[in-house]
C-alpha cells in the first residue's frame, strides 16, 4: 500500500509539471496569435491607399526624437522561511531614442526605432532594531539603497489610430509590442554589522543577490495613448503608455541573517520591469528644394 502511494504522488507531482508546461505553452501560443492579429491589422490598414489622409501632418517628418521618464513597478518579494523582511518602493528611469512612422499622416500608422534605457536593480529600505545587534548599539540602522544596471536597448513595434480633434490637434491610441536587448549580468547587495559587542566583530546581516534573465531578448506587450500639436515648422507629441513585460527582468533571493532575536530569513526577489512611461517627441517641417521634398537628418 505504501509503494501504491507513492506511486500515485509521484504521478501527481508528473501531472502538476505537465499543467504548468501546458500553460506555458499556452501563453507562448496566445503571444504569437496576438502578434498575428496585430500584424494583419497593420497590413490591412497602414497599407491601404484608400486611407484618410491629414494634410496638416504631411509637411513633416516621419523621423522624432524623443525622450521622457519611466515609473518602473516596484519589485515583488516572497519569504521562504521566517518573517523578516524589507519594503521595495517604485524606481525612477528614463529612456530617449529616435522613431520612425510608416505613414504617419494617415488614419493608420506604425511606429518603430530605437529606445536606450537604463535598467533598474532594486530600490528598497530595511530597518533593524538595535536589540537585534546588541542592547548597547547607538541607534536603529535604516538604510535605503538604489541601484541601475548596464543599458539597455529596444526596439518598439507600434500600431497607432490617429484622429484629427482641431485644426492642428490630433489624438491617438497606440497598440503593439517592444523588443528589448537586455545582457545577462549579476549583482550583489551585502551590508555587514557589529554583533557582539566585546570583540566589535562584523557580520553579514542582510544580503541581496540578484541577476538578470539568462536570455539577452526579451519581449513586452505595450499600450498606450498620445497627443499631437502642430506648429509652423514643428510637430509636437506626447505619448502615455504601460509597458507589460512577458518576463520579469531581475530575479534573486535576500537573507537576513545573525540577528539577535529574528530567525533567519530567506526569500524570493523578483523586478517584473513593467512601467509606465511619458515619451515626448518632437519632429521637424520637411523642407522643399526645387519642387521636390527632402528630408535631411
Amino acid at each position: 500500500m505504501l509503494a501504491d502511494f507513492l506511486y500515485k504522488l509521484t504521478r501527481i507531482r508528473h501531472i502538476k509539471v505537465g499543467a504548468r508546461r501546458t500553460s506555458n505553452k499556452m501563453n507562448k501560443l496566445i503571444t504569437i496569435l496576438m502578434c498575428i492579429m496585430l500584424s494583419n491589422v497593420f497590413v490591412e490598414n497602414t497599407f491601404s491607399q484608400t486611407q484618410r489622409t491629414y494634410d496638416r501632418l504631411s509637411n513633416f517628418s516621419n523621423w522624432s526624437f524623443v525622450a521622457g521618464p519611466v515609473l518602473f513597478k516596484k519589485a515583488e518579494i516572497r519569504p521562504q522561511y521566517s518573517n523578516f523582511t524589507f519594503k521595495n518602493k517604485p524606481i525612477q528611469g528614463f529612456n530617449a531614442g529616435i522613431l520612425y512612422s510608416f505613414n504617419s499622416d494617415k488614419l493608420w500608422s506604425f511606429q518603430t526605432g530605437l529606445l536606450v534605457a537604463k535598467e533598474p536593480i532594486y530600490l528598497f529600505t530595511y530597518k533593524i532594531k538595535t536589540y537585534e545587534s546588541y542592547e548597547s548599539y547607538p541607534e536603529n540602522l535604516l538604510d535605503s539603497y538604489n541601484s541601475y544596471s548596464t543599458l539597455s536597448f529596444s526596439s518598439p513595434l507600434l500600431l497607432s489610430l490617429n484622429l484629427q480633434t482641431s485644426k492642428n490637434t490630433f489624438a491617438s491610441l497606440l497598440v503593439g509590442s517592444k523588443i528589448m536587448y537586455f545582457p545577462y549580468a549579476q549583482t550583489e547587495y551585502i551590508n555587514t554589522a557589529i554583533i557582539d559587542e566585546q570583540s566589535s566583530e562584523h557580520k553579514e546581516i542582510f544580503v541581496l543577490r540578484l541577476k538578470s534573465q539568462k536570455n539577452a531578448f526579451q519581449g513586452s506587450f505595450v499600450l498606450g495613448t498620445g497627443f499631437s500639436y502642430a506648429l509652423k515648422k514643428i510637430l509636437l507629441k506626447t505619448n502615455i503608455f504601460y509597458v507589460f513585460n512577458f518576463q520579469n527582468t531581475i530575479i534573486g533571493e535576500y537573507q537576513f541573517t545573525n540577528l539577535s532575536t529574528s530567525a533567519d530569513t530567506k526569500g524570493d526577489y523578483k523586478l517584473s520591469g513593467n512601467y509606465l512611461g511619458l515619451l515626448l517627441s518632437i519632429s521637424f517641417n520637411k523642407f522643399k528644394i526645387k519642387d521636390k521634398i527632402f528630408w535631411y537628418d
